[in-house]
């Protein structure tokens, strides 16, 4: 069974010498590049990859949440691959975001009376069928198929092994089939 990578294996892969960091572009001729500046070069990117996991509505409060997050770990100032280490924090912000989301709509359906729960008639469609993956399978589909990333690519945005994205990518592809079938 392969050994499962924690969050400090993780941080380890992207933090590198300035050397490195003048090759990525994360030292300017002002210095290494603040925070705002980190924030501003993402932001819209984040914000389009946050939407396809959490929806458009809540998509802006995840990137800046991930982004805060970030900016407070210890960890950031070692960080050259800044890009790929606020791709991660994005998803785990989105993670718990699901979960809390999920458990608040729960204690809201238990205490709503039947009478003033509208009904809803919803079509199935790819949308919605997408919205029904997990969390971590939304973010494959939505890498690999609407931002076109190859696998090599979404994986190290997700920080997990390229085997995980394949594994993710074919259930999501099982249960879409599935529920669109």
């Amino acid at each position: 069974m392969p050994r499962r990578r924690t969050g400090t294996d993780l941080d380890r892969r992207v933090t590198q010498s300035p050397a490195r960091l003048r090759l990525r572009g994360m030292i300017t001729a002002a210095g290494v590049m603040d925070n705002e500046q980190v924030y501003r070069s993402y932001a819209a990117e984040l914000t389009r990859y946050a939407t396809g996991i959490v929806g458009p509505f809540d998509a802006a409060d995840v990137v800046i949440d991930a982004c805060l997050r970030a900016f407070s770990s210890r960890n950031w100032p070692d960080v050259t691959n800044r890009k790929a280490y606020l791709y991660r924090a994005v998803l785990s912000v989105a993670t718990d975001h699901h979960r809390s989301t999920l458990s608040r709509r729960l204690r809201e359906l238990k205490t709503a009376s039947p009478e003033l729960t509208p009904t809803q008639e919803v079509d199935v469609d790819v949308l919605n069928a997408v919205e029904r993956l997990s969390v971590q399978q939304r973010a494959a589909v939505l890498l690999t198929y609407w931002s076109d990333l190859p696998v090599e690519t979404v994986a190290d945005r997700m920080g997990i092994s390229t085997g995980a994205v394949k594994r993710h990518l074919a259930r999501a592809r099982k249960h879409l089939e599935e529920w669109l079938s």
